[in-house]
C-alpha cells in the first residue's frame, strides 16, 4: 500500500502521541526509577539453604574401667555415623547399675557382670576382653609374680618386697572400693572368699589407683589394662603380661569380658551401635587398648 507524505506525517504524529503520552521529563524519571528497581532485584543475594541432618542422641554410660573404651568407640562411630551424638557418664559398677535400673541410661559398658539373680535379669552382649593389670612403681625392680604371690600380697600375707625377690621395702596395697567391678573381678579370679586385706588403701577410680601407685615406691595396685601408661609398670603374672595379644590368646590369667549391659535387647540405633562394636571395625577400635573377642 502506498502512503502519501501527508499520511506519513499524520501517522508519525499519531505514533508519537501513543508512545509519549506524558512529558519527556516525567518519562525519564519513570524509566530511571524502573531501571534502579530492576538493578536492585537482579543483584539481591538469595541465601542457599543448608540441608539439616537430623541428629540422634545415644546415652551410653561406662564404669571407670571402660571409660577410655567408650570414649574411643564413640569417636570412631561418629566418623561413620555423623548424625549420632553421645551422652557419656562414668562411675563404679554399682553406681552404673543403679542408674540403669533408674532409667538414667539404657546401656552401660563394664568389665564385670555379676553372677546373681539380679544379673540374670539383665541383657548383656560381649564386645571384647579386659586384662586386670597388676601394677607397681616404675622404680621397683620386680619384673613378675606368680598368681599365688599376687594373691598373698593382696590378702596381706606378704608384706615386704624382699619376700618376692625385691628390695627391703614395705608393700603398700591399693584397692578399689566396694561396688567396683574391677575389684569384684580380681576377687573372683584370684582372691576368693578371703578377699582384699583390710589394711589396703582405697582408690575411688582406675585413674586414682594409677596415680596412687605412681607416687608410692612400695605400692602395688590393679587397673583395667586400658589405663596403663608410663607412670606405672605392669607386672607379668605367671609369665604373661596384660597386653592385647596375650589377653586375646588367653595366656594372661587375669582376664575378664567386656560387656554392654542393659535391661532389654536393643532396637534401632542402639542395636546398630552394638552390632558395629562386634564388627571387625569396632573390634579394631577395642584392640587399641583392650583385647578383641578373638
Amino acid at each position: 500500500m502506498f502512503w502519501s507524505l501527508s499520511s506519513r506525517m499524520l501517522f508519525r504524529r499519531s505514533v508519537f502521541r501513543v508512545v509519549h503520552p506524558y512529558p519527556l521529563r516525567r518519562l525519564r524519571k519513570t524509566v530511571l526509577a524502573l531501571a534502579l528497581t530492576l538493578f536492585g532485584c537482579s543483584n539481591q543475594l538469595v541465601p542457599v539453604s543448608t540441608p539439616i541432618i537430623p541428629t540422634v542422641t545415644l546415652r551410653i554410660y561406662a564404669t571407670t574401667a571402660t571409660l577410655p573404651l567408650v570414649t574411643d568407640l564413640s569417636a570412631a562411630y561418629n566418623a561413620v555415623e555423623p548424625k549420632v551424638r553421645f551422652e557419656i557418664a562414668s562411675g563404679s559398677f554399682e553406681t552404673m547399675l543403679g542408674q540403669l535400673i533408674a532409667g538414667e541410661t539404657p546401656y552401660f559398658l563394664s568389665n564385670h557382670l555379676p553372677n546373681d539373680a539380679e544379673a540374670r535379669s539383665l541383657w548383656a552382649a560381649p564386645i571384647g576382653q579386659d586384662g586386670i593389670a597388676i601394677m607397681i612403681h616404675p622404680d621397683n625392680p620386680v619384673e613378675g609374680l606368680t598368681s599365688d604371690q599376687v594373691r598373698h600380697i593382696f590378702q596381706g600375707r606378704i608384706t615386704n618386697w624382699r619376700e618376692v625377690g625385691g628390695q627391703n621395702l614395705p608393700i603398700t596395697v591399693f584397692s578399689r572400693e566396694d561396688g567396683s567391678g574391677t575389684r569384684a573381678e580380681l576377687e573372683r579370679l584370684l582372691l576368693g572368699a578371703r578377699g582384699t586385706t583390710p589394711s589396703a588403701e582405697i582408690a575411688p577410680s582406675n585413674a586414682a589407683m594409677r596415680l596412687s601407685v605412681s607416687r608410692t615406691p612400695g605400692g602395688i595396685g590393679y587397673v583395667s589394662m586400658g589405663y596403663l601408661d608410663s607412670t606405672v609398670r605392669a607386672l607379668a603374672v605367671d609369665g604373661s603380661l596384660p597386653v592385647s595379644e596375650q589377653v586375646a590368646a588367653y595366656s594372661y590369667p587375669l582376664r575378664s569380658t567386656l560387656f554392654v549391659i542393659g535391661l532389654s535387647e536393643p532396637q534401632t540405633d542402639y542395636r546398630a551401635l552394638i552390632a558395629w562394636m562386634q564388627s571387625p571395625a569396632g573390634q579394631a577400635v577395642i584392640g587399641r587398648r583392650y583385647a578383641p573377642l578373638g
